[in-house]
Order: structure tokens, then sequence, then C-alpha cells
């Protein structure tokens, strides 16, 4: 009668923890050492990102170019240096043409320099004059009379040094970005050519093919979207649509927040255009914001579907960590860098339940648990047939 009241009373109610501490077999001593060296491994990351930044950008490159490297070797009969050697070399091109191609359509925006200062007088202007006279600046009693206070510089001037300024900092960013992607293709060259050429582990090779697919999906369709973003604010007559389609394609890359900004960068120069309309402004406004939403809503989700394999938050989260860490181009990196982790947390028994909540699952249900503690239960009392 005593086992049978033991038997009876109600099991105490345990933690996802110590569920999956009991599941996995693992102590908290070991669970405290391993978030200690998460944390090392944190520090070290952004201690170390002016060489991980490049060096990572370059493995992706390679992972994303290593069918094009494979096919020239096939079809030219070329052994794998020089292979590396020519598409280092078209790597180099595609870059110069892209500078070339931003540099001229910032010359354009130099040249429309006065027409949009001009623009931003009349703004000013005009919201001067509505002003009403409460908000005017009266002379107190005893100042000195406004006519002999030394001038205060005007809107033209202030615009003037604010479009130069912009367009110092601009040129500025450019360099910046041509000499990484010089680093970035010395690695590329480098991990070409180290590239191993036997049997790679099935491990390996599946993180190599998702990555590879994730890529080549998400570069063609922010390749098309640059592409008609482009088209669409030259069509309107829109100043440097040529960098603003480059900004849509790379923006493309950082997911929720990118296209938004991708559509909010060149709306200042919609709305300051010296030479249309109300009608017009509204029109080129629809236009580019309807092309990043049926991207981002309706194109993307149909052909890349789960190809990531995890939940949105967790991709806000690797947005918000990894831009933290190594700035814009970590915010560039964030989806195939978790998809990475992920797949590695897969692969092993232990982590595997982490891995499962990455993708907005969690295996570990009630049931089991029951089932589990009731199977510990009857191994441990003795059989009372026995």
């Amino acid at each position: 009668m005593s086992d049978s009241n033991e038997t009876s009373e109600p099991k105490p109610n345990k933690s996802a923890l110590e569920r999956y501490m009991r599941s996995t077999g693992t102590d908290p001593q070991t669970i405290c050492l391993v978030i200690l060296a998460v944390f090392v491994v944190m520090y070290a990351v952004y201690w170390l990102r002016p060489v991980l930044v490049p060096f990572v950008v370059a493995v992706f490159v390679v992972s994303g170019v290593g069918p094009i490297l494979t096919g020239l070797e096939r079809r030219l009969g070329v052994n794998r240096v020089i292979a590396s050697g020519i598409t280092l070399v078209l790597g180099a091109l595609i870059v110069a043409a892209f500078g070339v191609a931003i540099g001229n359509s910032v010359v354009e925006l130099n040249k429309n320099k006065a027409a949009y200062q001009a623009r931003v007088e009349t703004i000013v202007d005009s919201v001067e004059a509505r002003l009403p006279a409460v908000m005017k600046r009266e002379k107190p009693d005893g100042e000195a009379d406004v006519e002999n206070r030394p001038e205060e510089p005007g809107s033209g001037e202030s615009v003037d040094r604010l479009v130069r300024d912009g367009i110092g900092r601009l040129a500025q960013t450019l360099m910046s970005f041509v000499s990484s992607i010089l680093v970035v293709l010395i690695y590329v060259f480098f991990l070409l050519i180290g590239t191993p050429t036997h049997k790679t582990a099935p491990a390996v090779l599946e993180i190599v093919n998702e990555v590879r697919s994730y890529l080549r999906l998400k570069s063609v369709i922010s390749a098309v979207t640059g592409l008609i973003f482009g088209a669409a604010l030259w069509l309107f007559g829109v100043p440097a649509a040529f960098a603003f389609g480059v900004l849509a394609f790379l923006l493309n890359f950082v997911p929720n927040i990118g296209p938004l900004f991708a559509t909010l960068l060149p709306i200042p120069l919609i709305l300051l255009a010296p030479d249309h309309g109300i009608g017009w402004m509204i029109a080129c406004i629809v236009v580019i914001s309807t092309i990043q939403m049926v991207s981002g809503n309706f194109v993307e989700p149909k052909m890349m579907g789960e190809s990531s394999d995890l939940h949105p938050v967790t991709i806000l989260l690797a947005l918000m960590f990894w831009g933290m860490m190594w700035g814009l181009v970590g915010m560039f990196l964030a989806t195939p860098i978790t998809s990475v982790v992920k797949l590695m947390l897969d692969r092993v028994d232990a982590t595997r339940p982490i891995a499962n909540l990455m993708a907005g699952r969690w295996d570990v249900s009630e049931d089991d648990d029951e089932s589990e503690e009731e199977s510990a239960v009857e191994q441990a009392q003795p059989s009372v047939a026995g």
C-alpha cells in the first residue's frame, strides 16, 4: 500500500532547462563553462573584426563562385591557379565598372547642386513667410540694433556647405569601400587556390550547399530588384539613379530593414526636384515603393521559401547582434552566418534543441517528458510481483 501511495503522488513540474539537462546528460557546471566560452568568443569576434570581416566576406564569395571556377577549369582546360587569377581579374573589372558608374552618378548629382540649392531656398523662404509674427525674433531693451549685428550665414550657404560635406563623405566612403573590396579580392584569390580537391565531409558539404543556395537566390532577386529600381528612377529623371539601384541591390541582402532604407534614400532628391510637381513626386515614390514591396513580400518568399530555415524573430535578433558586432557589413552577413551556426548546432545531439528553437520549433514536449518520467520510475521501483 505504501508503494502505491508513493507512486500516485503528483510529480513536480520541471522547467525547460531541467528537461534539457536531463535529456542531454549535461550538468550545471558544463553549462556555465559553455556560457563563459561563448562570451569570450564574442569578445574575440568583436576585437578581431578588422581581420575577420573581409575574411568572412571572402569565404562567402568563394562559396558562391566555386561553380564558376570549376566551369572555367573544365571549359578552358587550365589549372586552378590560372582559373583563380581569371576569376580575380573579372571581379576587379566588375568592381571598377561599378566604381566608375557610381562616380559618374556623384558627378551628376554635383552638377545639379545649384538647382537643389535654389529649391531649398525657395522652400525655406516660403516657410519663413508663413510664420506668425509672434515667432519672429524681437529686439530686447538695451540690446544693440539688429542691423549692426554680424550677418548669420544664409540658407544658401548652409545648403552649399551641407551638399559639399555630403559629397566629401560619400567620396570618402566610396574610397574605403573600394579598399575593402580589394582586401576581400586578395582573400578570395588565396582561398580559391587553397580550396581542397579531395572529397568534402558530408557535414561541410551540407553547409556549403545551404549557403550557396541562399546566396545564389538572394543575389538573383537582389540584382533584378536593383535593376528595376534604378531603371524606374532613371525613367523618372532622378539624378544618381544607377547609384540608388546599386544601393537597392546591396541593401536587399539586409532582411526587413534593408529594402525600407533603399526606398527612403532617393526620396529627398525626389521631393527637392526643381522642375516637377506634386503629381510627379507622388507617382515616383509610389512606383519605387511598389517595386520593393512586390520583391520583398511576393517574389522573394515564393522563390526562396524556407531556404534559410530560420524564424523571423531569429533573423531580427541576428541582424541586431551582427550589426552591433561588425556594423553594416555584419547586417549583410547576419542571415548566412546564422544559417551556418544553425546547421552546425543541428549536427550535434546536445545542441539540436537550440537549432530547432532558432527555426521556430521546440521538439521537447510535455508528453515525451511524462512518458520518460514514468519509464524512469518503473525502472527504479522493484517489481511487486517479484
